[in-house]
Protein backbone atom coordinates (compact mmCIF):
# COMPACT_ATOMS: atom_id res chain seq x y z
CA UNK A 1 0.00 0.00 0.00
CA UNK A 2 3.09 2.26 1.18
CA UNK A 3 4.38 1.81 -2.68
CA UNK A 4 0.97 2.32 -4.46
CA UNK A 5 0.69 5.65 -2.23
CA UNK A 6 3.74 7.24 -3.18
CA UNK A 7 4.05 5.72 -7.09
CA UNK A 8 0.39 7.27 -7.40
CA UNK A 9 2.10 10.63 -6.39
CA UNK A 10 4.96 10.04 -8.77
CA UNK A 11 2.44 9.47 -11.74
CA UNK A 12 0.67 12.51 -10.69
CA UNK A 13 3.15 14.92 -10.18
CA UNK A 14 2.91 17.23 -13.41
CA UNK A 15 -0.71 17.59 -12.48
CA UNK A 16 0.30 18.18 -8.84
CA UNK A 17 2.99 20.14 -9.78
CA UNK A 18 0.05 22.06 -12.19
CA UNK A 19 -2.92 22.10 -9.61
CA UNK A 20 -0.41 23.97 -7.12
CA UNK A 21 0.94 26.57 -9.56
CA UNK A 22 -2.86 27.36 -10.45
CA UNK A 23 -3.87 27.69 -6.88
CA UNK A 24 -0.85 30.09 -6.20
CA UNK A 25 -1.56 32.20 -9.39
CA UNK A 26 -5.47 32.27 -8.69
CA UNK A 27 -4.79 33.27 -4.79
CA UNK A 28 -2.82 36.69 -5.38
CA UNK A 29 -4.08 37.23 -9.30
CA UNK A 30 -6.26 40.20 -8.56
CA UNK A 31 -4.57 41.17 -5.71
CA UNK A 32 -1.86 44.53 -6.08
CA UNK A 33 0.80 43.03 -3.75
CA UNK A 34 0.53 39.64 -4.98
CA UNK A 35 2.32 37.19 -3.25
CA UNK A 36 4.23 40.07 -1.16
CA UNK A 37 0.51 39.20 1.34
CA UNK A 38 2.40 35.95 2.47
CA UNK A 39 5.39 38.09 3.34
CA UNK A 40 3.47 41.18 4.66
CA UNK A 41 0.51 39.24 6.82
CA UNK A 42 3.39 37.51 9.13
CA UNK A 43 5.63 40.48 9.08
CA UNK A 44 2.76 42.84 10.43
CA UNK A 45 1.30 40.69 13.23
CA UNK A 46 4.55 39.97 14.54
CA UNK A 47 5.52 43.47 14.60
CA UNK A 48 1.96 44.48 16.03
CA UNK A 49 1.79 41.77 18.85
CA UNK A 50 5.42 41.89 19.42
CA UNK A 51 5.73 45.67 20.32
CA UNK A 52 2.54 45.27 22.63
CA UNK A 53 3.85 42.41 24.03
CA UNK A 54 7.16 43.97 24.71
CA UNK A 55 5.77 47.29 26.09
CA UNK A 56 2.97 45.73 28.83
CA UNK A 57 5.87 43.15 29.59
CA UNK A 58 8.87 45.33 29.32
CA UNK A 59 10.45 43.09 27.31
CA UNK A 60 13.49 43.69 24.86
CA UNK A 61 11.50 44.30 21.47
CA UNK A 62 14.88 43.49 19.41
CA UNK A 63 14.17 40.45 21.28
CA UNK A 64 10.84 39.88 21.46
CA UNK A 65 9.43 40.64 17.59
CA UNK A 66 11.71 38.00 16.27
CA UNK A 67 10.62 35.30 18.68
CA UNK A 68 6.94 35.90 17.26
CA UNK A 69 8.15 36.14 13.86
CA UNK A 70 9.54 32.42 13.97
CA UNK A 71 6.69 30.95 15.82
CA UNK A 72 3.90 32.46 14.31
CA UNK A 73 5.13 31.87 10.48
CA UNK A 74 5.46 27.87 11.25
CA UNK A 75 1.82 28.08 13.05
CA UNK A 76 0.13 29.64 10.78
CA UNK A 77 1.60 26.75 7.70
CA UNK A 78 0.17 24.09 10.29
CA UNK A 79 -3.26 25.79 10.46
CA UNK A 80 -3.29 26.51 6.87
CA UNK A 81 -2.71 23.05 6.07
CA UNK A 82 -4.45 21.00 8.34
CA UNK A 83 -7.66 23.60 7.06
CA UNK A 84 -6.63 23.05 3.55
CA UNK A 85 -6.87 19.80 4.50
CA UNK A 86 -10.94 19.83 5.33
CA UNK A 87 -12.26 20.71 2.04
CA UNK A 88 -8.85 18.81 -0.02
CA UNK A 89 -10.81 16.03 -1.55
CA UNK A 90 -14.89 18.20 -1.54
CA UNK A 91 -12.62 21.11 -3.54
CA UNK A 92 -11.32 18.13 -5.90
CA UNK A 93 -14.17 16.45 -6.35
CA UNK A 94 -14.81 17.09 -10.20
CA UNK A 95 -11.08 15.79 -10.93
CA UNK A 96 -11.73 12.68 -8.93
CA UNK A 97 -14.97 11.91 -10.50
CA UNK A 98 -14.20 12.74 -14.22
CA UNK A 99 -10.89 11.77 -14.48
CA UNK A 100 -8.18 8.99 -13.17
CA UNK A 101 -6.18 10.46 -10.83
CA UNK A 102 -4.57 9.61 -7.68
CA UNK A 103 -6.85 11.32 -4.62
CA UNK A 104 -3.67 11.43 -2.60
CA UNK A 105 -2.63 14.18 -4.60
CA UNK A 106 -4.80 16.69 -3.20
CA UNK A 107 -3.96 16.73 0.42
CA UNK A 108 -0.49 17.16 -0.29
CA UNK A 109 -1.66 19.99 -3.42
CA UNK A 110 -2.53 22.07 -0.36
CA UNK A 111 0.28 21.35 2.39
CA UNK A 112 2.65 22.49 -0.97
CA UNK A 113 1.26 25.47 -0.93
CA UNK A 114 1.31 26.34 2.46
CA UNK A 115 4.58 25.47 2.54
CA UNK A 116 5.56 27.64 -0.15
CA UNK A 117 4.02 30.81 1.10
CA UNK A 118 6.07 29.96 4.69
CA UNK A 119 9.42 29.78 2.49
CA UNK A 120 8.34 33.57 1.25
CA UNK A 121 7.72 34.71 4.99
CA UNK A 122 10.82 33.15 6.22
CA UNK A 123 12.78 35.45 3.54
CA UNK A 124 10.98 38.29 5.55
CA UNK A 125 12.21 36.95 9.02
CA UNK A 126 15.55 36.71 7.22
CA UNK A 127 15.42 40.36 6.74
CA UNK A 128 13.85 41.73 9.65
CA UNK A 129 16.11 39.24 12.09
CA UNK A 130 19.44 40.64 9.98
CA UNK A 131 18.14 44.47 11.16
CA UNK A 132 17.58 43.75 14.42
CA UNK A 133 19.94 41.29 15.69
CA UNK A 134 22.85 40.27 13.37
CA UNK A 135 24.84 38.82 15.51
CA UNK A 136 22.78 35.91 15.83
CA UNK A 137 23.24 34.62 12.38
CA UNK A 138 25.71 31.55 12.21
CA UNK A 139 26.13 27.72 11.10
CA UNK A 140 23.12 26.45 13.65
CA UNK A 141 20.65 28.07 11.67
CA UNK A 142 21.29 25.69 8.81
CA UNK A 143 19.36 23.09 10.61
CA UNK A 144 16.26 24.80 9.71
CA UNK A 145 16.32 22.65 6.79
CA UNK A 146 15.94 19.15 8.40
CA UNK A 147 13.34 21.15 10.73
CA UNK A 148 11.60 22.00 7.60
CA UNK A 149 11.45 18.90 5.95
CA UNK A 150 9.82 17.31 9.90
CA UNK A 151 7.20 19.80 9.34
CA UNK A 152 6.28 19.36 6.23
CA UNK A 153 5.39 15.52 6.52
CA UNK A 154 3.46 16.23 9.91
CA UNK A 155 1.74 18.38 8.22
CA UNK A 156 1.03 16.43 5.22
CA UNK A 157 -0.25 13.75 7.66
CA UNK A 158 -2.48 16.46 9.15
CA UNK A 159 -4.21 17.06 6.97
CA UNK A 160 -4.83 13.40 5.18
CA UNK A 161 -6.25 12.98 8.30
CA UNK A 162 -8.83 16.19 8.15
CA UNK A 163 -9.43 15.18 4.28
CA UNK A 164 -10.80 11.61 5.59
CA UNK A 165 -12.22 12.67 8.47
CA UNK A 166 -14.16 15.33 7.31
CA UNK A 167 -16.17 13.03 4.64
CA UNK A 168 -17.23 11.28 7.50
CA UNK A 169 -17.80 14.10 10.48
CA UNK A 170 -20.16 16.78 9.56
CA UNK A 171 -18.94 18.62 12.46
CA UNK A 172 -14.86 18.00 11.94
CA UNK A 173 -14.07 20.94 10.81
CA UNK A 174 -15.04 23.66 13.11
CA UNK A 175 -14.06 21.23 16.16
CA UNK A 176 -10.79 20.63 14.48
CA UNK A 177 -10.65 24.91 14.00
CA UNK A 178 -11.52 25.11 17.56
CA UNK A 179 -8.83 22.58 19.16
CA UNK A 180 -5.97 24.23 16.88
CA UNK A 181 -7.20 27.98 18.43
CA UNK A 182 -6.82 26.41 21.92
CA UNK A 183 -3.37 24.89 21.10
CA UNK A 184 -2.02 28.02 19.89
CA UNK A 185 -2.44 29.64 23.33
CA UNK A 186 -1.23 26.85 25.00
CA UNK A 187 1.88 26.56 22.69
CA UNK A 188 4.88 28.64 23.17
CA UNK A 189 4.35 30.88 20.39
CA UNK A 190 3.70 34.29 21.79
CA UNK A 191 5.60 33.31 24.69
CA UNK A 192 8.48 31.48 26.41
CA UNK A 193 8.51 28.11 27.71
CA UNK A 194 10.25 29.21 30.57
CA UNK A 195 7.48 31.87 31.30
CA UNK A 196 5.30 28.84 32.44
CA UNK A 197 7.36 27.95 35.60
CA UNK A 198 7.72 24.74 36.47
CA UNK A 199 4.53 23.86 37.93
CA UNK A 200 3.02 24.30 34.17
CA UNK A 201 5.55 23.03 32.17
CA UNK A 202 3.42 19.77 31.64
CA UNK A 203 1.41 22.45 29.15
CA UNK A 204 4.17 22.27 26.66
CA UNK A 205 6.28 18.98 27.55
CA UNK A 206 3.06 16.81 26.53
CA UNK A 207 2.31 19.20 23.68
CA UNK A 208 2.78 17.49 20.04
CA UNK A 209 2.80 21.03 18.65
CA UNK A 210 5.84 22.52 20.57
CA UNK A 211 8.14 20.05 19.57
CA UNK A 212 7.32 19.99 15.81
CA UNK A 213 7.59 23.57 16.47
CA UNK A 214 10.75 24.08 18.02
CA UNK A 215 13.04 22.18 15.48
CA UNK A 216 11.74 25.09 13.10
CA UNK A 217 11.80 28.00 15.43
CA UNK A 218 15.22 27.64 17.10
CA UNK A 219 17.19 26.85 14.69
CA UNK A 220 15.28 30.37 12.99
CA UNK A 221 16.76 31.90 15.70
CA UNK A 222 20.15 30.65 15.70
CA UNK A 223 19.78 28.80 18.56
CA UNK A 224 20.92 25.13 19.09
CA UNK A 225 17.72 22.06 19.01
CA UNK A 226 18.54 19.26 21.58
CA UNK A 227 18.62 15.59 19.72
CA UNK A 228 16.00 14.77 22.48
CA UNK A 229 13.71 17.43 20.92
CA UNK A 230 14.25 16.02 17.32
CA UNK A 231 13.34 12.63 17.86
CA UNK A 232 10.31 13.47 19.51
CA UNK A 233 9.32 15.81 17.05
CA UNK A 234 10.46 12.71 14.40
CA UNK A 235 8.40 10.36 16.12
CA UNK A 236 5.24 12.25 16.53
CA UNK A 237 5.77 13.22 12.75
CA UNK A 238 5.70 9.64 11.95
CA UNK A 239 3.00 8.72 13.99
CA UNK A 240 0.50 11.32 12.26
CA UNK A 241 1.79 10.67 8.73
CA UNK A 242 1.27 7.16 9.09
CA UNK A 243 -2.32 7.35 10.60
CA UNK A 244 -3.31 10.21 7.63
CA UNK A 245 -1.69 8.04 4.74
CA UNK A 246 -3.61 4.47 6.60
CA UNK A 247 -6.56 6.50 6.36
CA UNK A 248 -6.59 7.75 2.44
CA UNK A 249 -5.41 4.25 1.55
CA UNK A 250 -8.38 2.79 3.44
CA UNK A 251 -10.77 4.68 2.57
CA UNK A 252 -9.97 5.80 -0.91
CA UNK A 253 -11.97 3.44 -3.14
CA UNK A 254 -14.97 4.95 -0.73
CA UNK A 255 -13.60 8.92 -1.37
CA UNK A 256 -15.38 8.86 -4.88
CA UNK A 257 -18.65 7.42 -3.06
CA UNK A 258 -18.41 9.76 -0.39
CA UNK A 259 -18.38 13.15 -2.32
Amino acid sequence: MTKSFFGGIWHDRYILASFVNRDLQARYRRSLLGVLWAIITPLALSIIIGTVYAVLFNQDIKVTIPILFAGLNPWTFITASAEGGNTAFINAEGYLKQLSVNPQIFPLRTVCIGFINLLYSMMAFYVLYLVLQPQAFGAEMLMVVPGLLIMFVFCWGFAQIASVANLYIRDYQPLQSLALQAFFYITPIIYRPAQLGEKLAFIYQFNPFYYVLEVVKQPLLGNMVSWETYLIAIAITAVIFAVGTAMVNRCRWKINFKL
